[in-house]
């Protein structure tokens, strides 16, 4: 009866309680969230797509992917902020991150005590703040640390339009416009959870809501759109990008056997988010969300909904970079806390039904202390596991993988700048084609292979040495599988760090794909 009291409550006198009594733990959530970032933060450009939001912050273009579409105009126009102050690209979109993961674990705080109690704030955040997935999203230059912060955010206001006093509901619509333009995915996974929230309320608010986020995203959506060239060149990009990654799982097998894909990857991803809290969250699962859970209670609704959106989206249509289930994470770590504690009340039951049996009674270890106990040590399990995920384990945006880019990055822009000249070298790279084509802009760059061929492995591209070039760099050929390799040496920078060089003259033939590289000189007389 109190949590539902402080539910009805009103979101006033709901802050107010927490002013009271939890403002330093929220505040030191958030405080140790960023500090905790900050030693272990990227140097370089982690990814592609943070070089396409570097080079959007010199030209910002849709249409030359400046970034990739649809844009993210909010985010790159946050950059700027810093940019302009001096930092670099890299740094500022960083500081973002930092900033936006540490905001996104005290609100998710704020909500979890908003729906129960301080107890399952604490945990939530605590389950966050260590998740080895958001961690690491947390460290680079991507704006997926937005998706838990603003879908948290509104979340927060659209608990009190649906189980408080207030209608929030024109405040939801426009953070959630603010928050697109920094993830326009929100708009897809959080407008049912909006119009949910909505639901028995007046018309005339839903009519205010909807004229609030159309105004917010036409506000950031046509200055996108007229950066790139007007509304034909930005769609033409739009759907040539959307187009690609579509044509991936063409034909009904090809869809099915892509959903299966997509599943096998965000159930690995969400392993990655979650940690050993995926065992209490199995375990609880049949009961917070039964049927009757479901039917009764409009806060096992919420947290339904903002989960299953994204995650049957993610499932049965695409599923990319690892986080995507920022969008859902916090929620999802909102129910593992509750079943966390669920877990233990069923082992203080277990104790309170086993001193009945044996007659036993004690003061010093009582079923609530047991009850505790078992909280204690179980979040302290996951939380220390989840961190040494991020710090030791292998694996896509961890620690190991940041570090290595940073230094394989350093030495390679460092090595090529010093040793190769712009007029007569051209680089051809794939994984780190974009970064360096960044850090390297007089440089002239290929493709070392096509993503989109599906035998990308195997298929093997022709490229005429052109007048002027003396010598190709190959910095992410990884090894090199052909027979002929005469004329391709490899370099070593460093342990673990190398690149290939090949010595070739105007008319030469070189031959590349993945993992291949190979030169034919060309014939006697042509050179």
């Amino acid at each position: 009866m109190e949590q539902t009291a402080r539910i009805t409550g009103g979101l006033r006198q709901g802050l107010a309680a927490w002013t009271r009594w939890g403002w330093l733990l929220g505040v030191g959530f958030l405080l140790v969230t960023l500090v905790s970032r900050i030693p272990f933060r990227s140097e370089t450009l982690f990814a592609w797509d943070s070089a396409n939001y570097a080079f959007a912050l010199e030209h910002y273009n849709v249409a030359f992917h400046q970034p990739q579409p649809p844009g993210y105009p909010l985010y790159v126009a946050s950059a700027r902020l810093f940019y302009a102050l001096g930092f670099d690209a890299n740094t500022s979109y960083v500081i973002l991150s930092l900033i936006a993961s540490g905001f996104a674990v005290w609100c998710l705080y704020l909500l979890a005590w908003r729906l129960y109690d301080i107890q399952t704030a604490v945990v939530s955040a605590l389950l966050l703040a260590t998740s080895s997935n958001f961690w690491s999203h947390g460290e680079v230059a991507y704006p997926y640390a937005f998706l838990a912060l603003f879908s948290t955010l509104v979340l927060l206001l659209l608990t009190e339009t649906k189980l408080g006093t207030r209608n929030l509901i024109v405040p939801a619509a426009f953070v959630l416009g603010l928050g697109a333009g920094f993830r326009p995915d929100l708009l897809l996974f959080l407008l049912p959870l909006w119009v949910y929230a909505w639901w028995g309320r007046s018309l005339r608010s839903l009519g205010a809501g909807f004229g609030v986020l159309l105004v917010v995203v036409l506000a950031w959506a046509i200055p996108t759109v007229q950066l790139s060239g007007g509304w034909e060149a930005y769609l033409r990009t739009s759907t040539e990008h959307y187009g690609f990654w579509a044509g991936q799982s063409s034909g009904l097998i090809g869809y099915l056997k892509s959903v299966l894909d997509n599943t096998r990857t965000l159930v690995n991803v969400l392993y990655n988010g979650v940690g050993l809290a995926l065992l209490p969250i199995v375990y609880y699962l049949g009961r917070y969300f039964s049927p009757q859970q479901v039917v009764r209670d409009a806060r096992t609704r919420l947290i339904l909904l903002w989960v299953a959106v994204p995650f049957v989206f993610y499932m049965v249509i695409f599923m990319g970079n690892p986080g995507y289930v920022l969008s859902f994470l916090p929620g999802l770590l909102i129910y593992a806390a509750l079943a966390v504690r669920g877990l233990a009340r069923d082992c203080e039951q277990a104790y309170r039904f086993l001193m009945t049996q044996r007659g036993m009674v004690t003061t010093a270890i009582t079923p609530h202390r047991v009850s505790l106990g078992i909280t204690l040590v179980l979040v302290a399990i996951i939380a220390v596991s989840n961190s040494l995920l991020f710090f030791f384990a292998s694996g896509a945006g961890r620690y190991q993988e940041i570090r290595q880019i940073d230094e394989t990055l350093t030495k390679q822009v460092r090595y090529i700048a010093l040793n190769h000249s712009p007029d007569d070298t051209l680089v051809i790279a794939f994984d780190r084609s974009h970064q360096l084509e960044y850090y390297l802009q007089d440089y002239s760059f290929h493709l070392l292979f096509n993503p989109g061929d599906p035998r990308y492995w195997e298929s093997r591209r022709e490229f005429t040495i052109p007048e002027g070039i003396t010598q190709v760099i190959l910095p992410d050929l990884g090894r090199n599988t052909s027979d002929r390799t005469e004329q391709i040496v490899e370099i070593g920078l460093g342990p673990g760090v190398s690149l290939f060089v090949a010595h070739v003259k105007p008319g030469d033939t070189l031959i590349h794909g993945y993992q291949y590289a190979s030169v034919r000189p060309a014939p006697e007389g042509e050179a």
